[in-house]
């Protein structure tokens, strides 16, 4: 089988091409276009890469389609539903009650449920248990 090689120097931007023959044509033909293309260029004009085009970012989707459906929004109305509905007559934990949130197919962070439990322990909705660096919440008696 026969080889060719060709080695193209526009002003030191060398192409070479090197393999069987009607692969060395095949590629000769694609270039042929370019090459002509960059003939009639001004001897002093620089050859400058195109820049790629970014795609626009895409918007995210704000939380409050979740409220679209049907579902609870907020996480505080959310914790005061599961208040009402009897979950802390136990001492529950923050992850027992992320849990129990994400069941309801609502996901919060944990330091978003972390707060909104002490603002409800803060409005008298709730006691809170230490021991050591864990905090359990229950549903306040009433005296």
């Amino acid at each position: 089988m026969d080889e060719a090689r060709v080695i193209i120097n526009l002003k030191e931007g060398i192409i070479e091409l090197q393999g069987p023959v009607d692969f060395v044509r095949h590629c000769l033909d694609m270039y042929r276009p370019t090459i002509k293309g960059l003939q009639v260029l001004p001897q002093d004009a620089a050859v400058r890469p195109e820049k790629t085009k970014s795609l626009p970012r895409r918007k995210k989707v704000a939380a409050a389609t979740k409220a679209g459906k049907g579902k609870r929004a907020s996480c505080i109305g959310a914790i005061r539903s599961d208040l009402e509905a009897g979950f802390f007559d136990k001492p529950r934990s923050t992850a027992e009650i992320k849990q129990r949130l994400s069941e309801a197919g609502l996901t919060f962070t944990e330091n978003g449920v972390r707060a909104n439990l002490r603002r409800l322990s803060l409005a008298g909705l709730l006691d809170t248990a230490r021991k050591g660096r864990s905090v359990r919440y229950q549903r306040r008696a009433q005296s």
